[in-house]
């Protein structure tokens, strides 16, 4: 009967956390970041195996452009709708709608004069083929996509975006792998074409969706909130795409397609930290708004504080089991990949860094300052890999990874400390978890040195995480375990 009550008292002191309801929606979040963002990892068993690594090379490049073409196509003009939400105005409907006619006027400009460029273009691009063509209707799908997550994820449906992200990244993995089968070169074309019939059938659906919640207008204090906000983000957005892809795009132009696709596997396998990184702080920026309208700023510098700890918990994971995940995840022709797992994933832990101060920017409506750091940011990743990767090979657009990562953090919190004056979360709050997550790391390589058995290794590693992870969440387990009142 004792256990029992305990038990209550202890579920009720969760539920009744800031991080309960963070880490509620953030599961659902991951979930769906797992299937769309993550499934280059799930799908590594299978195109690993059925690529060459010229093949896993230029599907990466070509996910790259998609990436590069919805912002230039679209002049961003899509990204102002989540933000406009948390206005909390009554039109909201109204401005979906001008946002819609706005969005399609700029990208059907754009595309026309893509259409007319396209073979300097194409050239340029490297792909094979008519591969440079599949981008138009894979970047109009994503658009799709982004509008209608941009509505539900402020309300916290979190639950209907896990599902809708589940079944569209489970049917495109089916009809990928059935496409790719059938070819007999040239596979991926496969894995490119049920892509876009699976984004084709969903964005139908977006759409539908979408033009619920709308009511079709064209008003010009809607068309200045866009430009105003979402056009000062276009080097924001480009440049953060050309952190985060330009290093793929950069090694198949400077020494080929089968080293991006070695890359791109070791890439793709770190990118697990982005998924926990993206499904905690989507699931983190209401509260973070709220927190800040309200001034409850110690509510705000604890939770931030416990979402960092567990990116730091899962980045520590990744790195000490990179090693596992590599071998059996990938064919052998991609293992030597396994080198860039462990240096993106501390680029990425900056990057996480990053995205906590953006918030800061972001509520200010400073988008110019995020534009500016972002373009810093994205000309030293350009010039690094640009110098390096010709003389050091793909291991140089990793190291450049981590270098880019560390300034946007950098620049962004001193950005938001010293210009807008904000009163941010402590810098410590975020670097104690950070500096733990080195010291255990080293401690572990240390003891590696003289452990041979793999078995064991295994156990060493495991006992290792357990122990930051108490080290981390030592006050939230001793609060809900032995607190009496």
């Amino acid at each position: 009967m004792l256990t029992r009550l305990t038990e209550s008292k202890i579920a009720v002191r969760i539920r009744k956390s800031d991080i309960f309801e963070t880490i509620k929606h953030s599961q659902n979040y991951f979930l769906a970041q797992i299937v769309t963002t993550g499934l280059a990892f799930i799908s590594i068993p299978i195109f690993t195996r059925l690529f060459t690594q010229e093949d896993y090379g230029v599907v990466a490049v070509f996910n790259a452009y998609i990436a590069i073409a919805i912002i230039i196509l679209s002049a961003n003009s899509f990204t102002s709708v989540g933000r406009y939400y948390f206005e909390k105005e009554s039109d909201f409907n109204e401005f979906l709608g001008t946002t819609l006619i706005l969005t399609s006027i700029i990208f059907s400009i754009s595309m026309v004069l893509f259409l007319l460029f396209y073979s300097q273009i194409a050239s340029l691009m490297k792909l094979p083929d008519l591969v440079p063509i599949l981008i138009i209707p894979a970047s109009i799908f994503i658009i799709a996509n982004s509008i209608y997550f941009q509505i539900i994820q402020p309300q916290r449906r979190s639950l209907e975006s896990a599902v809708i992200s589940i079944l569209q990244g489970s049917f495109s993995l089916v009809l990928a792998i059935i496409l790719v089968l059938l070819l007999k070169e040239n596979r991926y074309l496969g894995k490119m074409w049920a892509t876009l019939l699976v984004g084709f059938i969903f964005s139908l659906y977006y759409l539908v969706q979408i033009i619920r919640y709308s009511k079709l207008s064209f008003k010009k204090n809607h068309v200045y909130y866009i430009l105003t906000y979402s056009i000062p983000l276009i080097p924001y957005a480009l440049s953060g795409t050309i952190l985060a892809y330009f290093d793929r795009i950069m090694i198949n132009d400077a020494i080929g397609a089968a080293p991006a696709g070695i890359y791109s596997l070791g890439y793709n396998i770190a990118m697990l930290l982005a998924m926990v990184i993206s499904a905690t702080q989507t699931a983190l920026m209401p509260d973070f708004f709220d927190f800040l309208n309200t001034k409850q700023f110690q509510r705000l510098d604890a939770l931030v504080n416990k979402v960092f700890s567990i990116i730091t918990l899962a980045a520590l994971g990744l790195i000490l089991f990179s090693k596992e995940i590599v071998l059996i995840m990938a064919d052998v022709k991609f293992h030597e990949g396994l080198v860039v797992v462990p240096i993106v994933v501390v680029g990425y832990v900056f990057f996480g860094m990053f995205t906590v101060y953006i918030r800061y920017i972001d509520y200010m409506k400073k988008t110019y300052y995020s534009s500016l750091i972002m373009i810093l940011s994205g000309i030293v990743n350009i010039v690094l890999n640009f110098t390096l990767i010709p003389q050091f090979g793909y291991i140089a657009a990793a190291y450049s990874t981590v270098v880019s990562y560390f300034l946007l953090f950098l620049m962004t919190w001193i950005v938001s400390k010293f210009i807008l004056k904000q009163k941010l979360t402590p810098l410590w709050k975020i670097w104690k978890p950070t500096t733990l997550l080195f010291i255990y790391f080293s401690f572990y390589y240390l003891l590696s040195l003289v452990i041979t058995d793999f078995f064991f290794q295994i156990f060493v590693k495991l006992i290792v995480l357990t122990i930051f992870f108490v080290t981390v969440f030592h006050r939230e387990i001793k609060l809900l375990l032995f607190r009496t009142d």
